[in-house]
């Protein structure tokens, strides 16, 4: 079956939940398997033999798909579907070749049940406008949107890499200060490109970075991001928690309408403390749990948690997570400058003054210099009380001097 038809199936099969997630990775792997072994078996066979459909229905999903009046496969003007590279809960990401000028592309596909949702159609919408206003060798580029045979579909630049994700899995610990600044520097550039075009990402983390074999950091997945002007989109949304429970920032997990660009440096910081420590800034059972635990739990700071970090890094780290939205960064190029000072083995200024600590006395303590000493104050004057009890004393001592030596003279 070609890679196309099987694109098809696996919408049809998927969409309409006649077979799981789990089920049809079983069934991939059987795919696999057979090929290896020279006895290459269809994905529809797969499914049957894993028994995640019976053979009646595989044949009559068949059916249906020759029965229907458009193309066998899914038909993407100018696109030819290549393989599947993911799934998520609304939509198939696919490899697919635009024909026009022979370059690959990915293909996103929003399920129909999912297009069948108001609000997952408008975020579907509003991820491909969102991504075609912006244009940053940090961002993942929108080529084309549309719909064809009642699929939504939106077309972006093929990055050939992996993601930040699956480089901490594949290293299974954090990774190299330097590596992690250089990525976190490349998003830092990204944010500030959308930022300055009123758009927040809200949904910043290790998956929605992607990194090519260059090693370049490119930004991806703008299905939550919203201009920041979108007041009926603000109203709407107000009360629900946007984002992902281990990277979301406490203003977002309260729901507040009102969040800014500072609510996509949190959640760049809370990425960043991962790729330094190898671990989520907080972790606790329940999802909820950890979105609690961004408003009201203790950081504990990244170089404490891995002590080879730089104290500069640490500090940058630590002002990108503060939970108020006010002792962050005042812009993303703040951010970007403090971050490129680290890189550069320097101190963070902008940090330092954010937390109250002014570079010029720790460049002091640095160099060797002594704090001098405060000037001790004045005792303070005598009360009255105290010189007029020293007085009468003084008198009575006088008095019985004089009266010692009257008796003296008389005797």
């Amino acid at each position: 079956m070609p890679a196309s038809s099987e694109a098809r199936f696996e919408l049809y099969v998927l969409d309409r939940g006649l077979v799981t997630e789990d089920e049809l990775k079983e069934a991939r792997r059987l795919v696999a398997a057979s090929a290896e072994q020279g006895k290459p078996v269809s994905l529809p066979l797969a499914l049957v033999r894993t028994k995640a459909l019976t053979e009646n229905q595989a044949r009559r999903v068949l059916s249906s798909l020759k029965e229907e009046t458009a193309s066998p496969t899914i038909q993407i003007p100018g696109i030819q579907l290549l393989e599947k590279l993911g799934r998520g809960s609304q939509a198939v990401v696919y490899k697919g070749r635009q024909l026009s000028v022979d370059r690959i592309v990915a293909v996103k596909v929003l399920l129909s049940r999912a297009a069948r949702d108001p609000e997952m159609r408008r975020r579907f919408v509003q991820e491909a406008r969102a991504a075609a206003q912006l244009s940053h060798n940090n961002i993942v580029q929108a080529i084309d949107a549309g719909e064809s045979e009642g699929y939504s579909y939106f077309i972006q630049e093929f990055v050939d890499g992996t993601t930040a994700c699956d480089l901490l899995k594949e290293r299974g610990g954090a990774l190299e200060e330097e590596r992690a600044l250089e990525i976190v520097i490349h998003i830092a550039e990204a944010l500030a490109h959308a930022h300055s075009r009123g758009f927040i990402h809200r949904d910043v983390k290790p998956k929605n970075i992607m990194l090519t074999k260059e090693g370049v950091a490119k930004l991806a997945d703008m299905g939550l991001a919203r201009h920041a002007g979108d007041a009926a989109s603000a109203l709407e949304e107000a009360g629900k928690a946007f984002g992902t429970p281990y990277y979301i920032a406490p203003e977002q997990v309260r729901g507040d309408p009102n969040i800014d660009f500072r609510a996509d440096i949190y959640s760049l910081g809370a990425t960043f403390y991962e790729m330094l420590t190898g671990r989520p800034p907080y972790n606790a059972p329940t999802p909820q749990q950890v979105m609690q635990k961004h408003i009201t739990g203790t950081l504990v700071p990244p170089d404490h948690v891995n002590p080879n970090l730089s104290a500069g890094v640490s500090e940058v780290v630590e002002v990108m997570m503060s939970k108020r939205p006010k002792d962050r960064y005042d812009s993303t190029e703040d951010l970007l400058s403090d971050l490129r000072a680290v890189a550069g083995s320097l101190p963070p200024r902008i940090a330092r003054e954010k937390v109250g600590m002014g570079s010029a006395l720790l460049e002091g303590l640095a160099s060797g210099e002594e704090l001098k000493p405060v000037a001790s104050e004045p005792p303070p004057p005598p009360s009255p009380f105290a010189v007029n009890q020293l007085s009468i004393i003084l008198i009575v001592a006088l008095a019985v001097t004089v009266l010692a030596i009257i008796l003296l003279a008389v005797m």
